[in-house]
C-alpha cells in the first residue's frame, strides 16, 4: 500500500502531466510542416484519375475586390490552392465511391485496397474516416441557412461543394488519426497534431491535389 507522501506524489504528478498535456496555446499555429512529412500516404488519387478528371482541375483566380484580395482567406488561398469542387466531384463520379450524397462502402473499400495497397492499416483508417466523415457533410449542409447558391467564378463550372467537403474532412481525419504503422513522431509533427487534436480546426476548402 501506497504512503502518504508516495500517494501525494503521485497525486501531484499527474497533475503536472495533466496540465502539460492541456497546455495548448490555440491562438498560436505551430510552424507549417507539409502534413503528409507526418503522414506519409501514398496519393489518393491516382494518375489516371487525375488524367481523366483534368478539365476540372482548374484553381479559381483569386478574388479582385480590394477588400476580399487582403483578407486572411484570400491570403491563405494564394499560398496554398485547393481544388475547384468539381474536381472531386469528378473523381468521385468515375470511381462510384460518392454519388448523391450516398458513400459506396463496397466501391470505397476495393479503391482503398488498390491506391493503399501497402497498408491495411491505412485502409481501416481511411474506411472510417469516409464514413465518419460522409454523415458529418450531410449534418454540416443540413444546417446551412436556405439561400442560393453563389455563382462560380467567369469561365469556371458549376458544381455542388459535397465532395469537395467530404474530401477535406476525410484528410484532415487522416492527419490526426495517422496510424501508428505509419506516422512520423518527430518534434513538429507532435506539436502540429497536437494542436490540431486539441485546437479547433480552421474552416476552409480542401486540401490542395497535391496533398491527397
Amino acid at each position: 500500500m501506497l504512503s502518504k507522501s508516495q500517494l501525494l506524489l503521485l497525486v501531484v504528478g499527474f497533475c503536472l502531466n495533466a496540465a502539460v498535456s492541456a497546455d495548448v496555446d490555440c491562438s498560436k499555429r505551430p510552424p507549417f510542416v507539409n502534413p503528409k512529412t507526418c503522414c506519409p500516404m501514398p496519393d489518393f488519387v491516382t494518375a489516371e484519375l487525375k488524367e481523366k478528371c483534368i478539365q476540372f482541375n482548374v484553381t479559381a483566380p483569386p478574388p479582385t475586390d480590394g477588400e476580399a484580395s487582403g483578407s486572411f482567406e484570400s491570403k491563405r488561398r494564394h499560398h496554398h490552392p485547393h481544388p475547384p469542387p468539381c474536381f472531386f466531384s469528378c473523381i468521385f463520379n468515375e470511381t462510384g465511391i460518392y454519388q448523391n450524397r450516398n458513400l459506396d462502402q463496397d466501391k470505397l473499400e476495393s479503391y482503398l485496397q488498390v491506391v493503399f495497397k501497402d497498408s491495411s492499416d491505412l485502409q481501416t483508417a481511411a474506411t472510417q474516416a469516409f464514413t465518419t466523415c460522409a454523415t458529418k457533410v450531410v449534418e454540416f449542409e443540413a444546417n446551412l441557412p436556405a439561400r442560393p447558391a453563389p455563382s462560380p467564378p467567369p469561365g469556371m463550372p458549376f458544381c455542388p461543394h459535397d465532395a469537395g467537403h467530404l474530401m477535406g474532412c476525410v484528410f484532415r481525419n487522416l492527419m490526426k488519426n495517422c496510424p501508428d504503422s505509419i506516422r512520423n513522431d518527430s518534434q513538429e509533427c507532435s506539436d502540429m497534431k497536437e494542436f490540431f487534436t486539441k485546437c479547433k480546426p480552421p474552416r476552409g476548402p480542401p486540401p490542395s491535389t497535391e496533398d491527397v
